[in-house]
């Protein structure tokens, strides 16, 4: 039987493998993707904000260097755009800064960090940019970013009012101020003309959309993503590694369930086997400790499991055999002890018994325990008993038929003669009586030979449906008559529904007529006669018990053979003749007997 069965997760279709690491795979990406976005627009806030700080810090010291020039008295257009570019100048110095410019709607760049590329033209590409900025152009609080195609630069622009409202007034009361220090005459018409004057330059220049550009350098962002990348990578990595590792971690763990269950059940299939097999096992460990004990053992010894588990071989000291085949040294080179025994089993019944005792050798050729094989012979020996038996019976058989086919041709001769003889002799005399004894003896001798060679010659059934129940119950009215005259009682115990069997009927008729008469002759002084039937798997027997004087011990074992008997008148050929019929029917016959306690016979008959 196999009980080995494939582990579970290796039969695994691969489609689901790939699902699941698919899944795993999703996962860390997300997470990963996740993780770098993240970071990226944490970088690219940190990077809005500075430049966005740098457009205010831009815008405000633009706005005060044009305020303190005009508070000087100077001219708008003297101070625009050279303040701007002094502070986008300044602004430069602050690190991660590659460029500040002031440009104008058709992206003519009027002041930058970088003098030489004044009055040049920003790319195509910034252009486009500027150009998204389609809000409100006095509106200086909207921002707008972007990182150019190459990720080396990270631009901000916004919309610069190079005048706002509260600058236009702090402008206008300043060129009042100039207004009434200046000559005496004509002092209002001069200050109209002023004011008109500055309030048309202060619109001109408001009119342009100016926007504020500032370009910062990505190296170090780039670098910390670069890491970012490197380090998701690495995670990634590290997460794969763990599922792979943690997937054969289950795989290894189902695969040692699966090691386990797998050794359970060879360890129960090993117990079940050695518990059913027909011979006993005794295993002992290195200290003498039983541990393995099986069912048969149990049987031929009577010690059950709970005793001898656990215990020594002191549990054996009422049984010498098995316990000096424990304790007896072996000889150094002999490995198996053996030794035939007879014991009694637990049922009470004799067994020969072949130990055989072997050492239990371990991988450094040193003895760890010992094994004790008990092999039950008492069936050998019985089979052994009765091929022997057969033989001499066979041998028997074909001398008796020679002897009985010489001896018949006399006994016609004298038979013939001791006739004429009777016939000479008239009246009652003592001739004619001794010619007639001469008759019947011969008769006798003939009837004689007539059964030796009934029981010689093989004999052809006539088998037909039996039922047993009613061939058992004719034979003992037959001889119902004979037990009245010796008080023998009659008992049966039939089991009901008894299935017919194919046999001789005659035969059959014969033999039980033979042992209920044998069991009657037994009970001189009165007894019972007890009849049983029962039906077995395969076979229905019939019991039959007296409770008369018994069978010596010395005389059970030829009990079927020709011609011996207890009987002072018997021929010693009833219970022979009675085993080979049942043997010839494929059954068997035994019997139990003790002195003064009577006798039990067992007929044996198989149901196909």
């Amino acid at each position: 039987m196999k009980f080995l069965k494939r582990q579970y997760l290796a039969t695994v279709s691969p489609l689901v493998l790939a699902a699941a690491f698919s899944l795993l795979g999703v996962i860390i990406s997300v997470f990963a993707v996740n993780n770098y976005q993240r970071d990226k627009a944490l970088m690219t806030d940190i990077l809005l904000e500075k430049g966005v700080t740098l457009i205010r810090f831009v815008a405000s010291s633009a706005r005060n260097s044009l305020y303190s020039g005009l508070r000087k008295g100077q001219n708008i257009a003297d101070l625009w755009p050279g303040s701007v570019q002094r502070v986008l100048e300044h602004a430069s110095e602050h690190p991660g800064v590659t460029f500040l410019a002031l440009v104008d709607s058709k992206g003519v760049i009027l002041a930058n960090s970088i003098p030489e590329e004044r009055e040049r033209k920003v790319t195509i590409d910034t252009q486009d940019f500027l150009a998204a900025l389609d809000t409100d152009p006095t509106d200086a609080r909207t921002y707008n970013f972007r990182i150019n195609k190459d990720n080396s630069v990270f631009q901000v622009a916004a919309f610069f009012p190079p005048m706002g409202k509260r600058f236009q007034k702090q402008a206008v009361s300043i060129q009042s101020g100039l207004g009434k220090h200046g000559e005496m005459g004509n002092r209002m018409m001069r200050q109209r003309s002023v004011n008109s004057k500055w309030h048309k330059e202060i619109e001109a220049l408001n009119s342009e959309e100016y926007v504020i550009l500032v370009e910062l350098d990505m190296n170090q962002f780039n670098e910390r993503l670069q890491r970012k990348k490197l380090e998701i990578i690495i995670l990634s990595i590290v997460l794969l590694l763990i599922g792979f590792g943690g997937w054969l971690s289950i795989l290894t763990l189902e695969g040692l369930k699966g090691s386990q269950s797998r050794l359970r059940r060879v360890e129960a299939f090993s117990d079940i086997l050695i518990s059913s097999l027909p011979i006993g096992l005794i295993a002992t460990d290195i200290d003498g400790g039983i541990i393995v004990y099986n069912k048969f053992s149990q049987e031929l010894t009577g010690v059950s499991e709970q005793q001898a588990l656990g215990g020594d071989a002191e549990v054996f000291a009422g049984m010498p055999d098995i316990y000096s085949a424990f304790t007896a040294l072996e000889e150094p080179k002999k490995q198996i002890y053996q030794k035939e025994v007879q014991l009694i089993s637990d049922t009470g019944e004799q067994h020969t018994v072949q130990l055989s005792r072997l050492s239990i050798v371990g991988d450094d050729k040193s003895r760890v325990g010992v094994l004790l094989i008990m092999q039950d012979l008492s069936q050998v020996k019985k089979l052994e008993k009765d091929l022997r038996r057969s033989e001499r019976l066979a041998a028997l058989g074909k001398m008796a038929a020679g002897v009985a086919h010489e001896l018949r041709n006399p006994l016609s001769s004298i038979k013939g003669l001791a006739l004429v003889l009777q016939s000479r002799f008239t009246g009652e005399n003592q001739d004619r009586e001794t010619a007639t004894i001469l008759v019947q003896e011969v008769e006798r001798l003939n009837r004689s030979i007539s059964e030796l060679l009934d029981y010689a010659r093989p004999q052809t059934l006539q088998k037909i449906e039996l039922d047993l129940h009613n061939l058992l119950n004719k034979a003992l009215s037959l001889l119902s008559i004979d037990a009245e005259a010796s008080a023998v009682k009659i008992a049966t115990d039939f089991q009901e529904k008894l299935p017919t069997l194919q046999a001789d009927a005659d035969k059959m008729n014969q033999v039980f007529l033979n042992l209920f008469l044998n069991a009657i002759q037994a009970m001189e002084s009165g007894g019972t006669l007890s009849v049983s039937t029962i039906t077995t798997e395969r076979s229905v027997k019939i019991m039959i018990a007296d409770t008369g004087c018994g069978i010596e011990t010395q005389d059970l074992g030829r009990i079927f053979d020709p011609y011996f008997t207890t009987k002072p008148e018997g021929t010693g050929l009833g219970m022979a003749m009675s085993s080979k019929i049942v043997e010839e029917h494929g059954g068997s016959i035994t019997l139990t007997s003790e002195i003064n306690q009577g006798t039990l016979v067992v007929v044996e008959i198989p149901r196909f």
